[in-house]
């Protein structure tokens, strides 16, 4: 047994070549430097691609439909300009469309009181025949899942930064890694499961990393992308627009704001604008209207294009009617479209609910080829007399606590508690990775975790369910929410029970020479 394990690990590794020792090392440290927070974009990014989904089921009164008219889309928008406060100035008015995966109509308000104050913005949903104003749009749960997955909960930009860089090391985690397993597409169907946990959390790791890899590769770069486009915006006006950071805004963003330009009285005429831009092949997306009084700035109408890959296409108009351009779409230069493509390839929101259900699969593979990753090595180190509890304990409780900490507030959410969810979210969290760290038998409370992560999901279905049942159009989205958090909750339960009798059965074979 000694000789055919280290036979595979040698296989594996190929640890006598100086090259890919040093590919293994340099995996191995970017791996454990960044693996936590890996870790937590990884899970939040799977449920951040069902946002939209996850914003209606924690509305109650979102008034459902999946088609809209101009005319209702030009009333939302100046019914939420009326709304603005006394004293503020309007950055800009959103209108956004229903669509497959959000079946109502929705727009926002963000004001403020002056330049040197905080945004303040406002959604609401919109009759989608009328555009009144029907109710606000609360989605503190939407927001919890998806701050954390590109901003971690940190202050603007540099959240989205340190996201950004994330996405760079974990692009380079995965070309590390491939270059540090010689042999990892010869052994892409190689699974020795039934071995002692190391083998199988190692064989599971390299094969979710093998049969998931162009999916690795486009998130994390369109992921580098996305978190450090302010940089980009930087680096491209100082390298080809010698520091001059409007024209570089201009050639991603399209035309901006004239300067000076005289105030208008009403607001922009919305309904010729959509007339106008509405056309085969065209599905409106977005509204935008930046300052709708000040007739030098622009306004917005994006729609998605049939037969390309783009976040959106869109004409843009000065506010004062004059149509300026389209940018994007069909027409526009190779760059342009490739910038366009970043955005729906890294959110999924492309061939609709099959390649959704696709990337959540892949981003729950890549959140468990992160976990085994850090479980080999704490694995490796005990072999090596070298163990590391209290990490392993540490590491054990950030993941079960932020499973923990998103379960509790499903259950606030679906029984319509009025409960700050962010303090909520962060408590539990805390306390499951201090109560494991501190722990004597952290399997036993790890296990009881699981259980109560578990049970908790359940009950957010159960007490769900007479909402979802008395939904309009949005009753399948709301419906299917709901099973998968018992489904999930099931499955919780299910390995807290599997891990027991693992632990019963196996430990005895646990144990290998070192390295």
């Amino acid at each position: 047994m000694t000789t055919e394990t280290q036979t595979d690990d040698s296989a594996i590794e190929g640890s006598n070549n100086p090259f890919v020792r040093r590919m293994i090392d340099s995996h191995s440290v970017l791996g454990l430097a960044f693996a936590a927070l890996i870790y937590i974009v990884s899970l939040s990014g799977a449920l951040t691609l069902f946002v939209p989904e996850i914003s209606l089921w924690e509305n109650r009164d979102t008034v459902t439909s999946y088609e809209t008219s101009p005319s209702a889309v030009a009333a939302a928008m100046e019914n939420a300009e009326a709304e603005l406060k006394p004293g503020n100035e309007i950055l800009n008015v959103i209108a956004y469309a229903p669509d497959e995966f959000k079946p109502y109509l929705t727009v926002r308000l963000n004001e403020r009181k002056d330049q040197k104050s905080q945004l303040e913005s406002t959604d609401w949903v919109a009759d989608p025949r009328t555009g009144a104003l029907v109710s606000s749009v609360e989605s503190p749960y939407a927001h919890v899942i998806e701050d954390l997955h590109t901003m971690l909960h940190l202050p603007r930009p540099w959240g989205r930064y340190l996201v950004g860089l994330l996405g760079v090391v974990m692009f380079t985690l995965i070309l590390s890694g491939i270059f540090a397993h010689p042999t990892i597409f010869k052994d892409a169907f190689k699974l020795r499961l039934k071995r002692n946990a190391r083998i199988a959390w190692t064989d599971m790791h390299n094969r979710l990393s093998v049969w998931g890899l162009p999916f690795h590769l486009v998130i994390t770069f369109t992921g580098a992308f996305l978190g450090v486009a302010g940089i980009t915006v930087a680096a491209l006006a100082m390298l080809v627009y010698e520091g001059n950071q409007e024209a570089a805004i201009q050639v991603i963003q399209g035309p901006q704001a004239i300067q000076g330009a005289p105030p208008m009285s009403d607001s922009p005429n919305y309904m010729a604008m959509l007339e106008n831009s509405a056309g085969e092949g065209r599905t409106f997306s977005l509204l935008i209207s930046n300052n709708p009084k000040d007739s030098g700035n622009t306004t917005t109408v994006a729609y998605y294009e049939q037969g390309i890959l783009s976040a959106r296409t869109a004409d843009i108009y000065r506010n004062s009617g004059k149509y300026l351009e389209k940018f994007g779409g069909s027409d526009s230069a190779a760059g342009a479209r490739a910038f366009g493509m970043v955005q729906p390839l890294h959110y999924g929101t492309f061939g609709g609910y099959p390649i959704k259900i696709l990337y959540f699969v892949l981003s729950l593979a890549l959140t468990y080829i992160t976990s085994t990753g850090m479980m080999i090595w704490f694995k490796r180190k005990k072999q090596q007399g070298q163990p590391r509890p209290r990490h392993e304990a540490a590491w054990r409780g950030m993941t079960t606590g932020l499973s923990l900490g998103l379960a509790g507030c499903a259950v606030v959410v679906a029984g319509g508690l009025s409960i700050p969810l962010e303090p909520l979210f962060f408590a539990l969290w805390f306390v499951s990775l201090l109560g494991t760290w501190l722990s004597s038998n952290v399997e036993t409370l790890v296990r009881y975790q699981y259980i109560l992560t578990g049970l908790l999901l359940v009950a957010a279905s159960v007490l769900h369910l007479p909402t979802a049942l008395a939904t309009g159009a949005g009753q399948v989205t709301m419906l299917a929410i709901d099973a998968s958090l018992a489904i999930g909750g099931i499955l919780f339960i299910w390995i807290a029970v599997l891990r027991l009798s693992h632990n019963q059965g196996v430990h005895k074979e646990e144990l290998l020479p070192a390295e």
